[in-house]
């Protein structure tokens, strides 16, 4: 990776941890380039406005969870065993990314971003999933599709997300089932 993208990645990076902090509102140019250990200058440079960040953000973190979707099941070439890792992805994904408590920073941006990634991420898990999806009783049976299942995995996941499941390992053993998977999943198994 480059100096320029290095530091593009920085700024992102900064941004991002500051929204989840602070919320959109409060965030300044100034403190982004202080907490990425770039120059003002260099931060004006990529992204000359606040508003252009902010899309820049969403553009970083539809990139952030594709690329994370992607090394999670890449290892496995079973299809039972993709489903089982893009699952254990789904449930881990928003919690490691955006911290314990985006929503209280500010309610209106969080649901905003889940709302613009739901189609982005749908067409993901639809995409590095395939066939994985014939593992899904309804889907198997016809009553889904591979579409309609993504979105329901991906809204379960983002309820977890706005009301913390207690124990997120018994909603991955349920999901699990409702995917046709057994409850418990070797998750580093490669097969």
């Amino acid at each position: 990776m480059g100096g320029s993208s290095t530091s593009r990645e920085a700024i992102l990076a900064a941004a991002r941890r500051a929204i989840v902090e602070r919320g959109p509102g409060k965030l300044t140019l100034s403190s982004i380039a202080a907490s990425a250990g770039v120059s003002r200058p260099t931060l004006y440079r990529w992204y000359p406005t606040k508003d252009v960040l902010l899309a820049a953000i969403a553009v970083y973190e539809e990139e952030q969870f594709d690329r994370g979707l992607r090394a999670a099941i890449d290892a496995r070439r079973a299809p039972a065993r993709r489903l089982d890792a893009a699952l254990h992805y789904l449930v881990t994904y928003l919690d490691d990314v955006l911290g314990p408590d985006p929503i209280g920073a500010e309610p209106r941006f969080a649901l905003a971003s889940l709302e613009r990634s739901l189609p982005v991420q749908r067409r993901a898990l639809v995409r590095y999933l395939g066939d994985a999806f014939d593992q899904v009783p309804a889907v198997r049976g016809g009553e889904l599709s591979n579409e309609q299942a993504a979105e329901l995995f991906l809204r379960l996941t983002y309820s977890h997300y706005l009301i913390p499941h207690p124990e997120p390992e018994m909603l991955l053993a349920n999901l699990r089932s409702f995917a046709g998977l057994p409850r418990r999943s070797p998750i580093g198994a490669t097969g």
